[in-house]
């Protein structure tokens, strides 16, 4: 399974998510509940990704720049203008040089 990031393609993809993006909470106040609304926004994109080592590079520029980027997901559909959030990344075992993997977020912003 793999994605596009911007010009980059993984090598891997793993736990492809979507998560909702609810704005809403419940507030606990003295006589009763009251909601706070704040809307529906696009969803958040998020999955473990191996790339090697000059798509990394590259990847890391996306994210560290504050660059929006199009993403093909796993299913083909491209999702437009995302920035590119690195929550984690690490070596790849036994190929420290060549590979890296990254817990990724794509944001709509």
């Amino acid at each position: 399974m793999h994605i596009k990031i911007g010009e980059v393609e993984t090598l891997r993809t793993e736990n492809w998510n979507i998560t909702p993006n609810d704005r809403q909470e419940r507030v606990e106040v003295i006589g009763g509940t009251v909601v706070q609304d704040f809307g529906i926004y696009d969803e958040v994109y998020s999955c473990k990704a191996t790339l090697a080592a000059e798509a990394a590079s590259i990847v890391s520029g996306y994210a560290y720049d504050r660059q929006f980027v199009d993403i093909r997901d796993v299913s083909g559909r491209i999702l437009k203008n995302k920035r590119v959030v690195i929550k984690k990344y690490g070596y790849v075992e036994h190929f420290e040089k060549e590979y890296y993997w990254f817990d990724l977020e794509f944001w709509e912003v």
